[in-house]
Formats: structure tokens, C-alpha cells, sequence
């Protein structure tokens, strides 16, 4: 390489060089650098390269040995490097496993109305409502509070809607988005007027206004009694349910039913 070339280079990696034009005094006397064998020397290098059968040591000799088959117009191209380094094919590095979560389906929900009672500090009802039935829905209820000996406790009535809020414009409700509502609503609502029963009546109440999954008729909830009871329009078009209904509550609230 041309030395005013070489100092470039090196001044651009950073490296200081120093080239000396004559022998300083003290100074050790200069060596002669190894210089490349000759061509002529190459064969016999060659046959000592050949000579290990190691796969490493065959790999530098072919590498040696193709400059020169090229200059004689040789077509051998020499190996690639990464054949040196390549790991062993039969070990295998293990490969991280990416799991794509895909969203459930959504599952869009009617409209529906929730009629919703407090009675003192003993119960909380959540009734499913279809509008345009005209039942004597309230009557009823409010026969039933008589026997059980409630009519006397001061009662409050509410009604929900869902969607909280139509959009004509966006996609329908989700039933997960109601599920949270409502559950969220009941919670809060305990939480600021604590009551002992809570009674989900119909199937909306049931599978979006419920703090926990209803495995049994009767479930306990922060010892509170979560009771799955028909809705009441259900007792007023099937009037023999009403039957299976006093006999749950007579097991459940024996004190509240004892003088019936």
C-alpha cells in the first residue's frame, strides 16, 4: 500500500503513525519485516496445509490457495466464512412462540328496561321490565313484600335503561359494556346503602346486573343473599311458578314468612 495512503487511513481511524527516516542514537537496529512467501514457494506451502485432516485448517488451505488459482484463471470462488462459524444444524436455538390474542366476538344486546326496588336495609330487586306488557307488575310486587312482613319499611323505586344513551350512529351495545354497568351500578349502589338480600329477577337481571356467578338458586356475596328468582312478569303469565317462589323464599327468610 502507498505509505502516504496508509497514513490517511490511519489518521482517519485516529491512529497516530510515525514513519522513521533514520536511526535515532541508542536506538535498536531495524528488522525486516516477514514478508508474503514468493510464488514459487506457494506448492510446497500448499502440501503442508493439505496435509490435516481438520475441516478448519482444509477451509484456511482453500482459502490460501484461491488467490492464486484465480490469478491463473482458475473458476473456484473461495468458501464462505460463515461455513467456519455456522453452529451445528442439529442443534437448534429454541425460537421464541408469539400467541396473537384475538378479541371475542362481540355479542350485541337488545334494548332492555331493569325496574329496580329498595326496601330498607333488607332488600335491593332487580326486575326485567317489557314495555307495553301492562301487568300489575307493581301489585305484585308489592304482595309479595306483604308477606313477607317488608310493607311497613320504606321503599324506593328506579328505572334503568339500556343503552344508558342511544347512538344511532355507532355500532350496538356490547353485552360485556352492560355487564359492566349494571354490575358496576349494583356494587356501588350496596356499597352506599348496604342491604342483606338481593334479588335478580328475570334473565337480564340475572346475567348483567349480578356481582358474582349465580352457581345456585341462593348465593352469598359479601354476606349478602343473592337469590335468582323468575322475573315477574314471568309469575303473571305463568301463575303456577308462583308456588315454587313462596316455597324458596319460606326456606330462605323462615322468620320473615313464619306468621303466613
Amino acid at each position: 500500500m502507498n505509505e502516504l495512503q496508509r497514513a490517511e487511513y490511519l489518521s482517519v481511524l485516529g491512529v497516530a503513525s510515525y514513519v522513521p527516516r533514520f536511526v535515532l542514537p541508542l536506538a535498536p537496529e531495524p528488522r525486516q519485516a516477514q514478508l508474503p512467501p514468493a510464488e514459487d514457494a506457494l506448492p510446497q506451502l500448499r502440501q503442508a496445509v493439505a496435509a490435516p485432516a481438520s475441516p478448519l485448517l482444509q477451509s484456511v488451505a482453500q482459502i490460501v490457495s484461491a488467490p492464486t488459482q484465480q490469478g491463473r484463471g482458475a473458476s473456484a470462488s473461495a468458501p464462505d466464512i460463515t461455513v467456519l462459524t455456522r453452529p451445528d444444524e442439529s442443534v437448534s436455538s429454541a425460537q421464541p412462540v408469539l400467541v396473537t390474542q384475538v378479541a371475542p366476538p362481540r355479542q350485541e344486546v337488545q334494548p332492555f328496561v331493569l325496574n329496580c326496588w329498595r326496601i330498607g336495609e333488607e332488600l335491593l330487586a332487580v326486575d326485567n321490565h317489557e314495555p307495553g306488557a301492562a301487568l300489575p307488575l307493581d301489585a305484585l310486587f308489592g304482595n309479595i313484600i306483604r308477606a313477607m312482613n317488608w310493607h311497613q319499611l320504606p321503599r324506593h323505586g328506579e328505572r334503568l335503561y339500556w343503552p344508558m344513551a342511544e347512538n344511532r350512529f355507532g355500532p350496538a351495545a356490547d353485552a360485556s359494556e352492560a355487564r359492566d354497568t349494571f354490575s358496576s351500578w349494583l356494587e356501588a349502589s350496596c356499597a352506599r346503602h348496604p342491604v342483606k338480600s338481593i334479588w335478580l329477577m328475570g334473565s337480564e337481571a340475572q346475567k348483567f346486573c349480578t356481582p358474582l356467578p349465580l352457581s345456585d338458586t341462593v348465593n352469598n356475596w359479601q354476606g349478602v343473599r343473592v337469590l335468582a328468582m323468575p322475573s315477574l312478569s314471568q309469575l303473571l303469565q305463568k301463575p303456577d311458578r308462583k308456588r315454587k317462589l313462596w316455597q324458596l323464599l319460606r326456606e330462605t327468610y323462615p322468620v320473615e314468612t313464619r306468621a303466613q
